[in-house]
Formats: C-alpha cells, sequence, structure tokens
C-alpha cells in the first residue's frame, strides 16, 4: 500500500476512535499528511492536544503544549524536573524548547507496514492525558517558584 493511502487509513482509524469516544476534535488535510486538533479538560488546567498521522515518516504523534512558558531563570529546574517525570512513565515524554521555555508532552506510535486499531488510539488519548494533567500543575507551579524542585521529584517518584 503506497504511504499516502496507508495514511489515510489510520487517520480515518483516529477519527473513528475519537468518534467512538463522543470527542470532538477539527481535522486538517495536509500536503505531509493530517492533523487532528482536540482538547481535553483535566483536574486543573485544559489540555490542547494535536495528533498528526505523517505520512512520509509513517508515524502518529500526538504533541500537546503547556499553556504556560518558563521564565530563564527557572529553566535548569524545569528541565531537570522533566527528567524525573519522564523517568515515572512507560510511554510518552516531556520536552522544553529550552531558548523559548515552551513545554509540551509527546507520544509517538509508528505504523510502518502495520495498521493501528481504535484501541491502540484510545490508548495513546487517554494516557497522554492522564501524563499531562498528572504534572502540567506540578510543573508550572515550579515553574512559577511556588514549588522546589525536591517536591517535584517527591512528586514524580510518588514518595509525596
Amino acid at each position: 500500500m503506497a504511504k499516502a493511502d496507508e495514511a489515510r487509513v489510520v487517520f480515518n482509524t483516529l477519527c473513528r476512535a475519537l468518534d467512538n469516544m463522543q470527542w470532538k476534535y477539527d481535522k486538517e488535510e495536509r500536503t505531509d499528511g493530517y492533523v487532528v486538533f482536540t482538547s481535553a479538560v483535566g483536574k486543573d488546567l485544559t489540555m490542547k492536544l494535536a495528533i498528526t498521522v505523517d505520512a512520509d515518516r509513517q508515524v502518529v504523534y500526538l504533541k500537546s503544549p503547556m499553556p504556560f512558558r518558563v521564565p530563564q531563570e527557572m529553566r535548569d529546574d524545569v528541565a531537570k524536573a522533566l527528567i524525573f517525570a519522564n523517568w515515572s512513565m512507560l510511554n510518552g515524554s516531556f520536552e522544553m524548547d529550552y531558548s523559548g521555555g515552551l513545554v509540551s508532552f509527546k507520544i509517538v506510535i509508528p505504523y510502518m507496514d502495520s495498521m493501528l486499531s481504535v484501541e491502540v488510539f484510545r490508548y495513546m488519548i487517554i494516557i497522554s492525558c492522564q501524563m499531562i494533567d498528572k504534572f502540567n500543575d506540578k510543573l508550572q507551579a515550579l515553574a512559577q517558584g511556588k514549588m522546589t524542585l525536591q517536591q517535584f521529584r517527591e512528586f514524580a517518584d510518588n514518595k509525596q
């Protein structure tokens, strides 16, 4: 199957998964694939999600920027905090654009010569929302100086 055709099938499965979950979303077709834009409301902050089906790289990736920027003076602590958060997760990771202070969560699933199921997409979305919701307010508190790096580490290590 051609890469573009395979991407279309994967995208349709993603949309079917969102429809089954009764999730509201917008979709966009691009020259290199497809993107779904949606959001979820967590315990404290709203999570924006962009789910991209990249036909050339044959991957689906979910990316969710945090709704805040990390001030320059807090970026070293937040970078260390992301190490602690990522160590606690099996799938997905947080990353930071150090020059601009933007923190995002991402998860990537390849689909070369295979088809992803509705359940794989459901898992991808649910686990992403759980991890974002678990850490977004703590990362924001750390970035604002309302939490120490040690407190964040204890939280990430489930010692708090």
